[in-house]
């Protein structure tokens, strides 16, 4: 057979693409879900250290019990 026998067809022409497509979207898929799981790993390793070393995340918004906050009036 000569190269210029071998033509696909338009619908072989979809198929394959419509495959190829399908197959990225699923690998594309499944790593995007191992990345978030290898990142959700990590920052949970990180905040049992900071729980088992004593230093935690500190909520600087929050009015301190002890004093009172007085508002100015306008």
């Amino acid at each position: 057979m000569q190269p210029s026998e071998m033509v696909m067809n338009p619908k072989q022409v979809f198929l394959s693409v419509l495959i190829f497509g399908v197959a990225g979207l699923l690998l594309f898929m499944y790593l995007q879900v191992s990345i978030e799981e290898q990142h959700a790993g990590r920052v949970e390793k990180k905040r049992e250290q900071k729980v088992t070393s004593g230093w935690g995340p500190v909520n600087y918004l929050q009015p301190i019990p002890g004093i009172k906050h007085q508002v100015p009036p306008t």
